[in-house]
């Protein structure tokens, strides 16, 4: 299994819609944190699984969907680690996180 490294923006982005969920309902909280630990684990596990949503020369970005939240985990997968790039919102800003791959 490789190495993580999550993005102080992802982490940061994930924290902040944690907090969002944890004030409608703590379940909802608690069923976003399962899903990203899940996506997270299987894409260390498995790298190459996930659509790719873009890729450099020196990373592939992969995107992976939550099943219950209208987000994605974009991960990219380096020699030896998968580096968490963003936890971003299906429906604001495409694109934003690009910035952060170059």
């Amino acid at each position: 299994m490789k190495k993580l490294r999550v993005l102080a923006e992802a982490r940061q982005e994930f924290a902040d819609a944690l907090r969002w969920y944890r004030g409608k309902a703590p379940a909802f909280a608690e069923a976003l944190a399962l899903e990203y630990r899940t996506i997270v684990h299987r894409a260390r596990q498995f790298p190459d699984v996930g659509a790719v949503e873009t890729a450099t020369e020196s990373m592939t970005v992969r995107r992976h969907l939550l099943h219950q939240f209208p987000y994605k985990v974009l991960t990219g997968n380096l020699p030896d680690q998968i580096v968490v790039i963003a936890f971003a919102h299906t429906k604001r800003k495409p694109g934003y996180w690009l910035e952060r791959i170059r």
